[in-house]
């Protein structure tokens, strides 16, 4: 309480980061996947779907019902004041007890890095994602309390994370990793380190061992199919190196240059400002900066590592670890800096500099998604105009090549943005979420099946409708659309 006491202008600047930027993206009202589903009927299946025990109760908790119902903009804000938890509880522990306004800011990485941005995009999941970074940091707290104490606080921590969202399995292992640096850096006994580590690494096993038991009582997760299966054990080694592989270059073509570049100078940064402060051999610094630099970027995958699926393949909130890697690693660097005050105000200006790039990325993104709704929910109307004096009942049948056009502003933004195309949902797909959606603007209970255009004859069907966006043809009862 006391560090909050002495640092409420740092706490309230992170809160206020997190809470434009939530507000920024809730604003805009977009229904976001699996939101489409539960703003309509009103179901949570967290648990059933997922094996997200956490999440359903907390659902039920914050809705005061088992029945959902979109709560607006108060997930915004709950997703904020979490993530603000949090932010500040990772400098604490990184930064030697002190919540200063410079790594602040940079903590601010850990809730709103690009990759995590589709999970605050969620009006339904966002607050119970933000929980799980939450129940990851917490134990940390007790890191150098009694033993036995860290222990059972982590094994409950990350039990409660993958009953919110397993995505954040790697932060745990972050931290770890992190703080065991900075004591090797301090010439602390190598036996209490490495008995602090294993200590990390049985309560981690214990957790993690205890939720695949819990999963076993839900057979709903069979359905999920390669999504929750783990590798044989044979097989681990190669799926840990294929999927390492996997996961760093797909976040490389996910950036944009600028923040390669930026990361790439800051790393190196990280190494030199390490060496030139070394209280031990420079070699040895170096040796295990440049180890803990690979392990961070590598553990940050979390379980997902030992996973048969890629999932970070599949979308961008699988993949936010990395983002949080690089915050803890700035952090690290940052509390470094006072050792050399003579590079101190040019390192911070980098940093200050890298975090107004990703910070501004946010808005960006709230536009795009914006934009694409605009565009789906006027296309959903011209189409709807065309086929209410064609479709006349809900059991005929309606086919499409394709849905609609996307956003021509937001097909402009992501030639800067690449990570836009993974995370702003396509208009051109005939996926149930689109198709509920059409469902919801136009009134019209129909089902739009896809069709191979190669295999499409003109000649047998008589051509009912033809403007700027689409053809549309009639045979016996059935409806075609070929969109331009």
């Amino acid at each position: 309480m006391l560090a909050v006491e002495k640092n409420k202008r740092s706490i309230l600047l992170v809160f206020f980061i997190y809470l434009v930027i939530n507000l920024a993206i809730g604003i805009v009202n977009f229904p976001y996947l699996d939101d489409v589903g539960r703003q309509l009927w009103g179901y949570s299946k967290f648990a059933e779907g997922y094996s997200r025990w956490g999440s359903e109760i907390l659902a039920w908790v914050i809705q005061g019902s088992r029945h959902l119902t979109d709560l607006g903009l108060v997930s915004s804000i709950l997703t904020a004041i979490i993530l603000t938890i949090s932010s500040s509880i990772v400098v604490y522990v990184l930064n030697d007890k002190k919540l200063q306004i410079i790594p602040m800011i940079v903590s601010t990485i850990v809730g709103i890095n690009p990759w995590f941005l589709q999970n605050i995009s969620f009006r339904f999941d966002a607050p119970f994602m933000a929980f799980s970074i939450l129940f990851s940091v917490i134990p940390f707290l007790w890191w150098e309390g009694k033993q036995y104490f860290f222990f059972w606080i982590s094994v409950i921590g990350v039990f409660l994370m993958c009953n919110t969202y397993q995505a954040s399995s790697g932060v745990y292992l972050l931290l770890v990793l992190a703080l065991s640096f900075k004591r090797i850096l301090e010439n602390e006994k190598w036996i209490e380190i490495l008995k602090q580590i294993a200590l990390s690494a049985l309560a981690y096993i214990v957790a993690m061992g205890s939720y695949v038991l819990e999963m076993k009582f839900n057979p709903e997760l069979a359905n999920r199919g390669g999504n929750v299966a783990i590798a044989s054990l044979k097989d681990i080694p190669a799926v840990i190196f294929i999927n390492s592989k996997m996961y760093l270059q797909k976040i490389i073509e996910q950036s944009t240059r600028l923040w390669i570049l930026f990361v790439i100078v800051l790393l190196i940064v990280f190494i030199f400002v390490h060496v030139i402060t070394a209280k031990t051999k420079r070699a040895n610094v170096f040796f295990f900066s440049f180890v803990y630099l690979i392990l961070g970027s590598i553990l940050s995958y979390g379980v997902f590592l030992i996973f048969s699926e890629k999932l970070a393949l599949a979308a961008p909130r699988y993949a936010y670890g990395f983002s949080i890697f690089v915050a803890i690693t700035l952090i690290l660097l940052l509390n470094r800096l006072p050792r050399i005050p003579s590079l101190s105000i040019p390192i911070q200006g980098i940093i200050t500099l890298f975090c107004f790039y990703l910070l501004s990325f946010p808005f960006v993104y709230a536009s795009s998604l914006s934009y694409q709704l605009d565009a789906f929910e006027r296309q959903s109307l011209v189409l709807a105009s065309d086929l209410k004096d064609l479709v006349l009942s809900d059991k005929q049948k309606v086919y499409s090549n394709t849905l609609f056009k996307e956003s021509p502003v937001f097909e402009n933004t992501a030639k800067n943005y690449p990570i836009l195309k993974d995370l702003v949902p396509t208009n051109t797909a005939l996926f149930w979420p689109n198709q509920v959606l059409f469902k919801t603007y136009s009134g019209m209970n129909i089902d739009i099946q896809p069709f191979n255009l190669e295999e499409f004859q003109s000649d047998e069907k008589e051509r009912k409708k033809s403007d700027y966006y689409y053809d549309i043809y009639q045979k016996n009862q059935d409806i075609y659309i070929i969109v331009k």
